[in-house]
């Protein structure tokens, strides 16, 4: 019988026929450069068949096969063997059925809690005590609210005006402003599809840079600060790390679209506020914020999405809120040598500045402004997959992330 009559007659893929043969378990003989599957050959087959049907590994299986091609089991010795290898298995599938009972269990008790309705949280808007850090944009006036729907703690619908005119609104707890967004090449991503298919080796390099950013917070970083994250729609660090916040601390949180504030703002409030949490929705570079509030900055991958729709540098930006040396943490995302990737982002992205995903601007952009104290180089990934996030990421081009500590080096903001 040949192999294509085996591969039928057994339903065997013939590459696992040829891995057999390859590796010594089968041994057919050879007729005009063919390999000729004869009864006793056919009879081997069908045992180690008959003996993956009962789990045994491939090491034992060609143990067994070389066993009765020696002796045939006649010896006293071969068939004791025989019986202490199959005794072995009887207590090796007796140990997995019952870590697979113990696991069929455990599984059933998380789909149970997965299929339970999830605890509503508390609710939450603006917090009152945030106020405060509120200003006119253009005046620098104070803020008054009209017709305010609240609690003690929070504001949940509400106008904001100034006397020169401004107002922006708070709907749903989040204060949003009329700088809506314009740009025809972005969108909110409330269920993280542009992300949900990134490669295990480039998730691994996110946390690398989670664990040197966890760190370096742990130890320059006391609490009772004032943090602020913006450009959530493209990666939201604080999201999957509160519990490096607590209750004396205070975080605001930009964006241009409300609709991702509004997904992340639910998540947060069924997990449960470590403190207490400002949602902007505005798309400008002037937030309706006071001057010299903010004690430290998160900046994953901020100042590259601001790249993909502007040309300037996203932290001169914030230097006007930022207090006296005020800490920055980030991770900055650059190509080595990707000039493929590079011009298949200006092509997918053609508001994008050419700059984007250059270590070199990078650095020379923040050391007008900031002092980088720590930085590391967390390695490269060589294909982001075919997500909307990175797909303009050539593979086989190096991608690497390059996490950073930072503190601002002037001494005052321009409204000093």
């Amino acid at each position: 019988m040949k192999i294509g009559q085996v591969v039928q007659r057994y339903g065997i893929p013939v590459n696992t026929l040829y891995f057999y043969i390859n590796n010594g378990l089968l041994v057919p003989p050879r007729r005009n450069s063919q390999y000729v599957f004869d009864p006793h050959t056919l009879e081997e087959l069908e045992w180690l068949l008959e003996l993956k049907e009962l789990e045994f590994p491939l090491k034992t299986i060609h143990r067994l096969l070389s066993l009765r091609r020696i002796s045939n089991f006649c010896s006293e010795e071969d068939r004791e063997e025989l019986r202490t290898i199959f005794q072995e298995q009887a207590e090796e599938l007796k140990r997995r059925e019952a870590h697979i009972s113990t696991a069929r269990r455990r599984v059933g008790r998380k789909l149970f809690e997965l299929e339970r309705q999830p605890a509503a949280g508390i609710r939450t808007g603006v917090p009152v005590s945030m106020l405060s850090l509120l200003c006119c944009p253009n005046c620098r006036g104070e803020l008054m609210l009209e017709g305010a729907s609240m609690s003690q703690t929070y504001v949940f619908q509400a106008t904001l005006r100034c006397a020169c005119g401004y107002s922006a609104a708070i709907r749903d707890g989040i204060l949003q402003t009329k700088n809506v967004n314009t740009s025809l090449y972005d969108k909110p991503d409330t269920a993280r599809d542009m992300y949900r298919d990134l490669p295990s080796m480039t998730l691994s390099l996110y946390e690398r840079s989670y664990h040197w950013l966890e760190e370096h917070i742990k130890r320059k970083v006391t609490h009772g600060k004032v943090w602020l994250e913006g450009y959530v729609n493209a990666w939201f660090f604080f999201h999957n790390h509160l519990e490096l916040l607590d209750r004396r601390d205070r975080l605001i949180v930009i964006d241009k679209f409300p609709e991702t504030l509004l997904a992340y703002k639910a998540i947060i409030e069924r997990q449960g506020l470590p403190c207490d949490v400002l949602y902007i929705s505005d798309c400008s570079s002037a937030p309706p914020l006071r001057e010299n509030i903010i004690d430290c900055v998160m900046d994953f991958f901020a100042v590259n999405e601001h790249n993909f729709y502007h040309g300037d540098f996203y932290l001169n930006q914030l230097l006007p809120y930022l207090r006296r040396e005020c800490e920055l943490f980030g991770v900055y995302f650059f190509f080595k040598d990707g000039g493929a990737s590079r011009r298949k982002l200006l092509a997918d992205y053609p508001e994008s500045s050419p700059n984007n995903f250059n270590i070199q601007w990078f650095f020379r952009e923040i050391e007008q402004n900031f002092h980088v104290f720590e930085t590391t180089d967390c390695g490269f990934s060589l294909n982001s997959g075919t997500n909307l996030g990175l797909g303009f990421h050539v593979p086989g081009e190096e991608m690497h992330l390059q996490p950073y500590y930072a503190r601002q080096r002037r001494q005052s903001s321009r409204f000093e």
